[in-house]
């Protein structure tokens, strides 16, 4: 694990967060759930749908699975809506994220709007014993050092496809949806298998370190999924280690006290190492005390040895290096310091800045100065780790029924991306690099409810307990395919992955009937999940991982290729980026017009005004464009209408929810 990229709560929002509940004494006054507006309409005796859930069986007498007890329920208006019947608990309050939206009326009830059946959805209820999630969900943290006791919280996430008896036919989508069968193990999601053949250009790659094994290749290469030995790696502790020895590296003087000849020695070593074309190195030694050294991140001449690494190797080797952890693209603008650190810079408000500080950058880039590299050749962008159960310091003035970290992370990611590309030169490429898993505080919750069977005979279930909460896969979809519009993001990288379809996989780290199996004996008692049966199971003789949810990550980043592959006559390389003022509609509000300006910071105002965003590509060689659009602050499936006009014609459209909608025009 990246221990010293996962990020933990910032001292700066620590320190304003402490100094804000000694104002308030500590916690808000109760506000009362929001009631819908308008009446629910009349349940039909019978909804004729089921709820098919991904690896999730519940067990009607475990507490935490009662917790989300979810029935889906068709009106006299033939459409379907989900209920949650669980009762709430006194002292605590709930939260919920559908498909990474919430209820606009209020967030602490499920959303009233109605569903669409045959689609993924993910659904995250978050119940804690605090009164606002936005400015009190850090109680929940062992990090509260203030009201001297954490404050009890719970994670119930589940992901799954309703099936509706009704349907004439399935929903006809731009990309590919495979549907699992039951709510036991899914094992192969069946992405590679369904996906049809499509061609991506030289300039555009994506893959993982890991790879499915039990997928035929001709299926991994149909789809254009990075197989070759080019594609991106890390290096760790024990390779620096390697190279230590290798250029005998003594007195505690390592990469940062080399002399010329050393680096170049180091340069040519690390290139030569692997055959990846990308490469990194993530250096978190086990005794840091003992062994930093050798890649000293805190040493001040750091950065200058990395770009000077990164620069010959590029220049020797042509190879694109860089340090995964280290010292991030830096700038100054108008008389303060900014530092881009990579996806883990996850808030706008962190260093002492303001969102309004980040929409005055978009609209005088040509005051941004002292630009410092980390590499003279590629920059990482992405997202991954960062909570949106345990809000960011965004939004903590809003009041309890709103809840805006759902989409905190996603257009924070989006809008560093376009920094960055206003900031670094254009022959610096970006490599997106993305593990979609909530891991922040460090105590971050984790979800329980998922509990299925393994197979092979066995007769119980297992449960996984150090379960992350996912990022909803829609917007994991919707982030790489927007990354993938900026023609200088050439690769994209899902960070690792269990390697095996099988399910049995999972009683590798695992407690079997309260006793550690084989694996988790030898690896100091760590375990993820619990099985529990009248039996008890052999250790698994593969020395693989499941896959498990991340074949539904993995899916979302195919699909996000797919819909790009559809798109890249337009998206060739030479496409410019566009802005357009536009008008919006939701289902219950008013045409209104959306706060513009000519310039890039369309994430931002989109996160700071509550209000979509819109983007246009156009290829400077034909002309056409591609319109992108997404109110990321819509319901799951509401109808949102926006209006603009390109090129003197003017475009009417309805997006569906907040996914992101997209056309070639």
């Amino acid at each position: 694990m990246k221990r010293m990229a996962k990020i933990g709560i910032t001292l700066a929002a620590v320190i304003s967060l402490v100094a804000y509940y000694q104002r308030n004494n500590l916690f808000s006054s109760p506000e009362p759930v929001i009631t819908s507006s308008a009446p629910l309409l009349p349940e039909l005796p019978r909804s004729q749908a089921a709820i098919v859930y991904f690896e999730y069986e519940p067990d009607p007498k475990n507490y935490e699975d009662q917790q989300l007890q979810l029935r889906v329920v068709r009106r006299n208006d033939q459409r379907l809506y989900l209920v949650d019947e669980a009762k709430p608990e006194k002292g605590r309050i709930t939260y919920y994220a559908l498909n990474g939206s919430v209820n606009t009326t209020d967030a602490r009830r499920l959303s009233d709007l109605p569903i669409q059946p045959s689609r993924w959805i993910h659904l995250v209820k978050y119940t804690a014993e605090i009164n606002n999630i936005n400015s009190e969900a850090w109680l929940t943290s062992e990090t509260n050092t203030v009201a001297g006791q954490t404050k009890y919280s719970s994670i119930s996430e589940v992901i799954f496809w309703v099936k509706d008896s009704l349907q004439q036919a399935s929903p006809a989508l731009a990309y590919t949806q495979p549907l699992w069968p039951t709510n036991g193990p899914v094992g192969d999601s069946k992405i590679f298998k369904q996906t049809p053949v499509f061609q991506l250009p030289p300039q555009k790659k994506y893959g993982s370190e890991s790879k499915p094994l039990d997928e035929p290749v001709a299926n991994l290469r149909k789809v254009g999924w990075n197989i070759g030995e080019d594609r991106f790696k890390l290096l760790y502790a024990g390779e620096v280690a390697e190279l230590m020895n290798y250029s005998s590296a003594q007195n505690r003087r390592g990469i940062t006290q080399f002399d010329a000849r050393q680096l170049d020695q180091a340069a040519d070593w690390l290139a030569q190492r692997l055959p990846s074309s990308t490469f990194a190195v993530d250096f978190e030694p086990a005794n840091p005390a003992a062994d930093g050294w050798q890649w000293d991140m805190n040493d001040p001449s750091f950065r200058k040895t990395m770009y000077e690494l990164s620069d010959k190797i590029y220049k020797k080797h042509r190879k694109l290096f860089f340090s995964w952890i280290g010292d991030p693209l830096t700038f100054t603008f108008q008389g303060k310091n900014f530092k881009l650190d990579g996806y883990a810079n996850d808030n706008w408000s962190a260093d002492k800045k303001k969102i309004d500080d980040y929409l005055t950058l978009h609209q005088h880039p040509e005051d941004i100065q002292q630009v410092q590299l980390p590499s003279p050749v590629v920059l990482m962008t992405g997202f991954g780790y960062t909570s949106s159960t345990v809000n960011t310091s965004d939004a903590t003035d809003q009041p309890a029924h709103v809840w805006k970290a759902p989409v905190n992370w996603y257009l924070r990611t989006l809008d560093m991306l376009n920094i960055k590309s206003l900031t670094a030169p254009p022959t610096v490429k970006f490599i997106n690099f993305f593990w979609p898993y909530e891991d922040k505080p460090s105590d971050a919750r984790r979800s329980h409810t998922r509990r299925f069977k393994v197979g092979r005979g066995t007769k119980g279930y297992i449960r996984q307990l150090d379960n992350r909460v996912m990022y909803p896969m829609n917007l994991v979809r919707d982030a790489v395919f927007v990354h993938l519009c900026n023609p200088r993001v050439f690769y994209t990288n899902y960070w690792i992955f269990g390697q095996s379809y099988d399910p049995y996989q999972t009683l590798r780290y695992a407690k079997i009937n309260g006793n550690l199996s084989c694996v988790s004996q030898n690896t100091g008692g760590f375990f993820v999940y619990d099985y529990q049966g009248s039996d008890q199971p052999a250790c698994p003789t593969l020395g693989e991982d499941y896959m498990g949810k991340d074949a539904l990550g993995v899916a979302a980043m195919v699909q996000a290729h797919e819909l790009f592959a559809k798109h890249q006559l337009i998206l060739d390389g030479s496409q410019v980026r566009e802005s357009y003022a536009f008008d919006y509609q939701r289902s219950t509000q008013k045409f209104q017009k959306a706060t513009w300006q000519n310039d890039t910071g369309e994430f931002a105002r989109a996160f700071k005004f509550n209000q979509p965003w819109l983007q246009v590509w156009r290829n400077p060689k034909t002309g056409n464009r591609l319109l992108l659009f997404q109110d990321t602050f819509a319901e799951a499936f509401e109808p949102v209408q926006f209006t603009v006009t390109i090129n003197g014609k003017k475009i009417q459209r309805t997006a569906d929810g907040n996914a992101l909608y997209i056309e070639a025009l």
